[in-house]
């Protein structure tokens, strides 16, 4: 075993110098646009064509069908569901980073806990949610309340912050962990206190690490399909609910095509207006 880990390891190594000095940030610039481009911008482009069904005598009847109530309050309760489950997500992340980067000397055992998580599958997850949850789950057994919470919006919010936690730890972790010491000591020597310190030195030198967090959350848990599918009922139906139900239950390719460009146009959309707020590329640089 040493031996094969040797062997790989040297592998790895002898790959690194010989990329070393070949591979510039343009370079990764291509790979990252060249990605983004294979895996969104052309999906997309690709159901362009098939959400306005140009062969038919009304081409634009999905669009047009995608105004109607039932489907504008899908998109609507997404984005709420979305920022509902940000704002309650970045409130745990938060205590969690800053206890893991200023209180604890246990960092590495924390961050395992608190990433294994992400090599289980979602599905697993949110069952596992589901059990913890229901009337005859451990939470009842344990303290002889019944949460009722399930099939509510509620179960849906906690199901979606303890999936996404991850993704907001680690961004935040590491802008509070880049604070230089000093100015943290600085400012107690000065005769601030501790929480005076945290709102005037640690909370805004860790706001690039929590826009970050904040825009990854958002979007996962806006376009999620899983935590409602489990944990909610017909109330708490998102707009990837109803583009799976209009796909694969009623199979009408060219609705949900229709739903898809309109709910990325809108992201899309947001993505600009939250840009414009807090200059995304400044953000990303500091974190």
């Amino acid at each position: 075993m040493s031996v094969r880990q040797s062997g790989l390891s040297g592998l790895i190594h002898t790959v690194g110098e010989g990329l070393e000095g070949h591979v510039s940030n343009r370079h990764l610039a291509l790979l990252g646009v060249g990605f983004v481009g294979l895996f969104f911008i052309l999906p997309v482009m690709l159901l362009v064509p098939e959400s306005l069904h140009l062969d038919s005598a009304t081409p634009f009847e999905s669009y047009r069908r995608v105004m109607d109530g039932i489907y504008i309050d899908a998109f609507v309760r997404s984005f709420l569901f979305g920022i509902v489950t940000t704002a309650v997500t970045l409130a745990l992340a938060y205590l969690l980073s800053y206890y893991l980067a200023f209180a604890t000397d246990r960092v590495r055992l924390a961050m395992t806990l608190i990433i294994v998580p992400l090599w289980i599958a979602y599905i697993v997850r949110y069952f596992g949610i589901l059990l913890f949850l229901s009337p005859a789950g451990p939470f009842a057994d344990l303290t002889g309340i019944e949460p009722g919470l399930l099939f509510t919006t509620p179960a849906v919010v906690i199901g979606l912050a303890n999936v996404y936690l991850p993704f907001a730890v680690l961004p935040l972790y590491n802008s509070l962990n880049a604070i230089d010491e000093e100015l943290i000591n600085a400012s107690r020597v000065l005769g601030a206190n501790k929480w005076w310190t945290i709102a005037k030195v640690i909370f805004p030198l860790s706001l690039p690490g929590l826009v970050a967090a904040g825009l990854i959350v958002f979007i996962l848990a806006a376009g999620s399909f899983l935590g409602p599918a489990v944990l909610g009922g017909p109330r708490q139906t998102m707009i990837a609910n109803v583009i799976a139900q209009a796909f694969l239950d009623n199979f009408n390719i060219q609705f949900a095509s229709a739903l898809a460009i309109v709910y990325t146009v809108l992201l899309v959309a947001l993505l600009f207006v939250f840009n414009a707020v807090f200059s995304l590329q400044e953000v990303l640089e500091n974190i």
